[in-house]
């Protein structure tokens, strides 16, 4: 039977004794049968304003699902696992590997989508949207509130071994709410070909009994097929992402092959008060593969530890942002931007990172406002550090257990370093422009740096050039 193109209401597929009780938000009723009914039958299906128990409701291609607005609130019936994905395009190994097979062109706004997380609790594979092998989908002014793992799942299937693709996701205008601190992220990407987030905000996201992949955006590939590319975030906002070891954003590049991971942008995005904002669960590559990772024009305001860690990222370019500490000096102590890593016993080295134009103020890093532990190929220019106290760019002068840290074809220049008269702790900031440190502690060291270059950087009078006298020595390429 074809799909009829017209408009239909769910409230014209619910019992009619049910009405009244639904708008107020005081009904029981189940009304699952009903929207499916709905959404089976025609291509455009209005959620009136209410509050409607549903388990899962599949999508299909060439649909439009919308409401009024938060008001428009699809809840989660109850604890089962009946309603383990809201709202889904295929579960299980539905849809197949090729995207000319993927449900296509749905769209959905104006909606809020109410996991229960406060009643219910933390459950990791319940998704409030669960998107796989679908293409050209938009979701718009969408609340995704109270989920147990992720508010919006974009995967391979909800089966790990499926393999699926994603095209042309769009995320636009949704506020992603945790609603209480017990979830997984607020929008996950296992596999997506195009990506766009623009006007989020994401806030109240996190879950302190999980060591990691917890976030308001977290990109993790599963396979060496799988693919995330051409992502560009906008114009969102990370509010309170605060629990240990949360970020606003992961990167992981693991499962890079052929092509299939590289070109990400954030760009004119809002971090505050995130435990790390712009993290890269990253892995060491036995050749240079390009991630192409740009965060321009973005505000880093209080974050517990770093702003950036870009891990073993190759091509980051990190341009015309502020990082921030406000007052100057405060927080646990950590580097706005740190290069390099070394975690399970092995190193990652940054490579080809450009630093420029941005603003770092009142940082209290734990090696340098700019903190590098492995860097091959740096471009540090035109940046103002105002307040920081300890180095402005320190350098990690101890050998990692692996051997593998290098730091070298370093360029700084043109840098600008400032002390304010006044200081929120009374005190001047300790400031120096360059320093060493050793197990991440600043220390009095030695370090040569070969193919480097340090030139043109105006320090104010009473910063000191070098921290604790340190020799660093920069030889340029010969």
């Amino acid at each position: 039977m074809p799909t009829s193109p017209h408009m239909v209401n769910v409230l014209s597929f619910l019992p009619e004794a049910e009405h009244a009780g639904i708008r107020a938000g005081t009904s029981t009723y189940d009304c699952t049968g009903g929207i499916q009914s709905a959404i089976n039958g025609a291509n455009k299906v209005f959620v009136p304003a209410g509050v409607y128990l549903v388990k899962q409701l599949n999508l299909k291609s060439d649909m439009e699902l919308y409401g009024e607005g938060p008001t428009s609130e699809l809840k989660a019936l109850d604890n089962s696992t009946a309603c383990e994905f809201m709202l889904v395009t295929y579960v299980r190994d539905g849809g197949t590997s090729h995207v000319a097979d993927n449900m296509r062109n749905i769209h959905l706004h104006d909606l809020k989508l109410n996991g229960r997380v406060g009643e219910f609790g933390y459950m990791q594979y319940f998704y409030l949207l669960a998107v796989n092998a679908t293409s050209d989908l938009t979701a718009e002014n969408v609340v995704f509130y109270g989920f147990r793992g992720d508010g919006m799942y974009v995967g391979s299937g909800t089966l790990k071994t499926s393999e699926r693709h994603n095209q042309r996701i769009a995320v636009r205008n949704c506020l992603f709410d945790g609603g209480v601190k017990d979830n997984r992220n607020g929008l996950s990407i296992i596999d997506c070909d195009q990506l766009t987030v623009y006007g989020c905000t994401f806030t109240n996201i996190g879950n302190s009994k999980l060591s990691h992949s917890v976030g308001a955006i977290d990109f993790e590939p599963d396979h060496n097929w799988s693919v995330y590319r051409d992502v560009t975030i906008s114009h969102c906002k990370f509010v309170d992402i605060d629990t240990v070891n949360t970020a606003g954003i992961t990167f992981f590049n693991g499962h890079q092959a052929a092509g299939n991971i590289h070109d990400w942008v954030v760009s004119d995005c809002q971090f505050t008060n995130c435990y790390w904002s712009i993290y890269a669960a990253s892995k060491p590559k036995p050749v240079d593969v390009p991630d192409n990772l740009s965060v321009l024009n973005c505000h880093f305001l209080n974050s517990v530890r770093f702003d950036m860690n870009i891990g073993g990222l190759s091509h980051t370019q990190i341009s015309g942002c502020t990082f921030e500490r406000s007052p100057p000096g405060s927080g646990p102590g950590g580097d706005a931007v740190r290069l390099g890593a070394f975690t399970n016993q092995t190193t990652k080295n940054a490579v080809k990172t450009v630093i420029t134009g941005n603003t770092l103020t009142g940082i209290r890093p734990q090696m340098g406002a700019i903190g590098v532990y492995g860097a091959i190929g740096m471009v540090c220019a035109g940046n103002t550090f105002i307040d920081v106290y300890g180095p402005c760019i320190s350098f990690a002068e101890d050998a990692s257990t692996d051997h593998a840290r290098s730091i070298g074809n370093v360029i700084i220049s043109g840098n600008k370093a400032r002390r304010t008269q006044g200081s929120a702790l009374g005190r001047a900031a300790p400031m120096s422009f360059l320093g060493t440190s050793n197990q991440l502690r600043v220390v009095k060291g030695q370090l040569v740096l070969q193919d480097s270059y340090n030139y043109n950087n105006d320090i104010q009078t009473g910063i000191t050039e070098v921290e604790d006298a340190a020799d660093i020595q920069f030889v340029g390429a010969k």
